[in-house]
């Protein structure tokens, strides 16, 4: 496995990016493609030979290196290549990376590098959340506590460098729950980019003939009776983003008015700006603040000209990407 632990200048991926070379020679994930992705194809014979150990390289990339990519990259990358067997110990180690993220819970994997005499490196990771560990043994107390209060700072994968050693930190990402009310055309394009880029979807509509998982295989399905308590069940709260797409504005203003009463990060809306004041101006004599109103996204999506459901869709997905990163 090769995992960016830093770059410097213009590298097409950032720190924290995987790729997994198999056995086979073929690869998971891209850490940016090119010579860089050749190189570490080729030094993974070294791994699956030996069977062991782990080396951290530096490359420099320039016009030479991404000539036949037609990118214009230059700078430095650090990776850190390992051999990775799939040990029911990895495997029990990963999959409790992933629950945590999908549950939303704070966290962060810790991997100490120690390098060794013969310049090669040691890789022993830490889960860690709040005051539980898991690990192959356990950090002090002190170290703990220190490695926790520098990784709550970062929003993004880095180096730590303490006393006890370098950890590269990966904070756990939670990568959000998208709730779509309305079971259209539009929403099965918006449900599959959503679900292809993190996004766990749920759509909702009160008609089962549009709302199964043989039109939706990617996502969660609940047929609701009506669309009054729609959110009934559910923990709306942050991390959580809402896609309104009914069949009728009536709908989407009974929709509209529950989710304005959760802590949901994201609220948009589709349709006209002329529905919108319409919908606007009942909220408003229903006592809700114009500076509330203000945080709808409506028209939703960003601006792209999209036409066809797949252009909208995209136009959707991109603007609820854009949102979960600025709320990181």
């Amino acid at each position: 496995m090769a995992t960016i632990l830093s770059k410097q200048g213009s590298a097409p991926r950032s720190a924290g990016t995987k790729m997994v070379v198999h056995g086979d020679g073929s690869i998971s994930g891209t850490i940016g493609g090119g010579w860089i992705e050749a190189r570490v194809q080729d030094l993974a014979g070294t791994f699956f030979k030996t069977r062991t150990g782990a080396l951290i390289q530096e490359f420099t990339l320039d016009a030479r290196a991404y000539a036949d990519m037609d990118m214009v990259c230059g700078g430095d990358v650090t990776l850190l290549l390992e051999y990775l067997p799939a040990t029911a110990l990895n495997l029990e180690f990963f999959q409790k990376r992933m629950d945590l993220e999908a549950v939303g819970q704070n966290g962060f994997l810790a991997s100490r590098l120690a390098k060794q005499p013969d310049g090669s490196y040691t890789v022993d990771r830490f889960l860690i959340s709040g005051q539980e560990q898991t690990g192959p043994f356990a950090l002090s107390q002190a170290s703990l506590i220190r490695l926790s209060d520098q990784a709550e700072m970062m929003r993004s994968p880095g180096l730590i460098y303490l006393d006890d050693g370098t950890f590269f930190i990966e904070p756990a990402r939670f990568n959000g729950t998208l709730y779509i009310l309305g079971a259209g055309h539009l929403a099965i394009e918006t449900a599959r980019l959503a679900a292809h880029t993190g996004f766990k979807p749920i759509v909702m509509d009160d008609r089962k003939e549009f709302a199964n998982n043989q039109r939706f295989p990617m996502a969660d399905t609940h047929v609701l009776d009506n669309f009054d308590g729609c959110f009934d069940g559910f923990t709306i709260g942050e991390g959580s983003y809402i896609v309104i797409m009914t069949r009728g504005h009536l709908y989407d203003r009974t929709i509209l008015e529950q989710a304005l009463e959760t802590r949901a990060t994201y609220i948009g809306m589709i349709g006209s700006r002329s529905k919108r004041k319409i919908i606007y101006d009942y909220l408003l004599s229903q006592g809700v603040s114009q500076s509330r109103l203000d945080t709808i996204h409506a028209p939703i999506g960003l601006a792209i000209n999209a036409q066809t459901p797949e252009e909208i869709a995209v136009s959707i997905v991109a603007e609820l990407i854009q949102e979960r990163f600025n709320a990181v």
